[in-house]
């Protein structure tokens, strides 16, 4: 279905029994890697013991954060990681973003 122009993802049902057979199972990892989600089954992998190798560290942002033309950012604080998160002084693959603002005077 569309909702203003842009196409929905139909919602994610879980089974009564709560048992995912095998092509549910491949169904979401599948969502996974078309949303772009690949960290998510490396490490699922990897838990099961079956690593995928790690040519580099994954650097971008996803994060934004949106004010209205009455603020200015005067202050942000973007935090990157040299290793793969999650590691030990990351416990998630979720860096903290945050910022100050401050009145537009114009």
């Amino acid at each position: 279905s569309k909702k203003d122009g842009k196409s929905e993802r139909p919602p994610i049902y879980i089974p009564n029994d709560g048992i995912l057979n095998l092509d549910d199972f491949i169904g979401v990892y599948l969502d996974e890697l078309r949303q772009g989600k690949f960290w998510g089954i490396a490490w699922d992998l990897a838990a099961l013991g079956e690593a995928l190798p790690v040519k580099d560290v994954f650097r971008a942002r996803y994060d934004h954060m949106y004010c209205s033309s009455s603020l200015l950012p005067a202050v942000v604080l973007d935090t990157i990681s040299d290793v793969a998160c999650p590691n030990a002084s990351e416990p998630s693959d979720h860096l903290p973003v945050c910022a100050s603002f401050v009145r537009n005077k114009v």
